[in-house]
């Protein structure tokens, strides 16, 4: 089976879990930080994290808490923990509704799911809070996460917002829901290795970052040897580091287990390595081998080449600033756009314009899908690559775009996906709603130009514009003149007129 990552819809609809709505909140008291008898602290340094919170739907509204009183929205959350901090501290969350001025706290249990670099708890609210019915026009609720040591100590997640006292607070604006904005994110990169002898990467594979390996067992299916009706034997993965030779290794296969004894039903494990900070590259084989007294073993090593992967520098390198690339993955339509950090593999030596029909735009649109009301909104852009004289490494579309909420200006190169045939499609997602841990984004695009990264015989890369001579495009350049709504499923792509200005490198290349 492919192994991809979940799509968009499985992110926002990731909360509506099984088990019980709280444990029962109890009265507590807001942090007293600052003073110097309290045994109260604000972390800033990522050792508590409220990764998110909200309302799982359910039925035609959302999970309800009805068992002995009045119905209840129930809220469901995440709350990540260092694995630094000692496993005998216990995790809660501190919340109230702005009509209660009592703070209420309910503990976060040990979670499955799993961060690089910390444990994870899960939390679900509902005591104190409201239900169906309520007017939660002007509500607001305030919570925060912390950790709590064996002397009492409360060490509250301040890492998102920089005041000690500035609480992520939840208002109806937002769907009353909310995430960590995206802060003390690890760096992960994965590797999807798939029964069809496909290779899959996904994530920023970046020195000092985290490598998440999953292997498909169907791959190597020989060797699975049995003792007394067990399973013998086992499916390893190798990792060698360049150029510091570093190598790890790992299991990549689990049994299902019938309380407590294994099954001879193997399921997929995933190999989690930290990146060392001097790598380049990595190197992966794998290893099928038997036991209990048979020597039979099969390996999955790309015909003893070894599967080899970039490892990129960090993310303030000028090879990854502002660089993003197009995934392969679709919430609705093959015409969404979603984006994930990345770098490049090459220096840009020249930026020139495409004046010899290098590149033409094909198609440029305005999409947007609104499943479950929460609004989708991104650029995308057909590309079509000619005769350039060199290799072609990418495509892709540059945008120069303001945050609206902070006012920051940035610019960001999002590479395009490759369809064949010299046609790529590139793309920005522009207005995100944050949900679970989905993050937001909403920017204003204020100028855009479409580029194709060439190496040269000799090479050195250029970088071919198509910028309207220099200048960029700007959106009424695409859709002042009437343009064609295409409708897809939950939403709709409006394509620039074919007389825009968009598409004068088109008609330009087609005289």
């Amino acid at each position: 089976m492919n192994r991809l990552l979940p799509l968009l819809l499985a992110v926002l609809l990731s909360a509506a879990c099984a088990g019980p709505a709280d444990d029962g909140a109890v009265a507590s008291t807001a942090a007293a930080l600052g003073k110097a008898d309290s045994p109260d602290s604000a972390d800033h340094a990522c050792q508590v994290v409220l990764r998110s919170v909200g309302r799982a739907p359910g039925g035609n509204d959302y999970e309800t808490d009805c068992e002995g009183h009045d119905c209840q929205y129930v809220w469901r959350g995440a709350v990540d923990v260092a694995e630094a901090l000692p496993v005998t501290s216990s995790v809660h969350v501190l919340y109230h509704l702005s009509s209660d001025p009592t703070w209420w706290e309910v503990e976060a249990h040990a979670d499955t799911a799993s961060t690089p670099g910390f444990r994870r708890y899960a939390f679900a609210l509902a005591d104190q809070l409201f239900g169906p019915g309520f007017d939660a026009a002007g509500a607001t609720i305030q919570l925060v996460a912390f950790v709590r040591d064996a002397d009492g100590g409360r060490l509250f997640d301040h890492n998102r917002f920089p005041g000690d006292f500035d609480n992520l607070a939840l208002t109806a604006d937002g769907g009353f829901a909310g995430n960590d904005g995206g802060v003390c994110q690890p760096v992960l990169g994965s590797l999807y290795f798939s029964d069809d002898w496909s290779e899959t990467a996904y994530g920023a594979r970046r020195q000092g970052g985290w490598l998440e390996v999953h292997y498909d067992l169907d791959r190597l299916p020989q060797c699975r040897g049995t003792h007394n009706g067990y399973p013998a034997w086992d499916l390893v993965a190798t990792a060698r580091f360049l150029p510091g030779g570093q190598l790890v290794e790992g299991s990549v296969r689990d049994f299902v287990s019938n309380y407590g004894t294994p099954t001879n039903e193997a399921i997929e494990k995933p190999l989690l390595v930290r990146i060392p900070d001097d790598a380049e590259s990595v190197q992966l084989w794998f290893r099928n081998n038997s036991g209990a007294g048979s020597t039979c073993q099969a390996w999955d090593s790309n015909l003893d080449a070894n599967y080899a992967f970039d490892i990129w520098p960090a993310a303030d390198d000028p090879r990854c600033l502002g660089v993003q690339k197009a995934r392969d993955l679709h919430a609705e339509s093959d015409e969404m756009v979603m984006n994930e950090a990345s770098c490049l593999a090459y220096d840009v030596a020249a930026n020139t314009d495409a004046t010899g029909c290098e590149l033409r735009v094909e198609g440029f649109g305005d999409g947007y899908m609104g499943h479950y009301g929460i609004p989708f909104h991104w650029l995308v852009t057909y590309l079509r690559v000619g005769a350039v004289g060199g290799e072609v490494l990418n495509a892709g579309l540059f945008t120069r775009a303001v945050d609206n909420k902070t006012g920051v200006t940035s610019e960001q190169f999002s590479l395009g996906l490759p369809l064949g045939d010299g046609l790529y499609r590139a793309g920005l997602p522009y207005g995100v709603t944050g949900f679970q841990s989905v993050q937001p984004v909403d920017v204003r695009v204020e100028a855009y130009a479409f580029f194709v990264d060439v190496r040269r015989p000799s090479g050195s890369v250029d970088r071919l514009w198509v910028s309207h001579g220099g200048a960029n495009y700007v959106l009424a350049d695409a859709f002042a003149l009437p343009t064609t709504r295409v409708y897809i499923a939950y939403g709709n792509v409006s394509w620039a007129n074919p007389d825009a200005l968009v598409y004068e490198s088109r008609k330009a290349c087609q005289m």
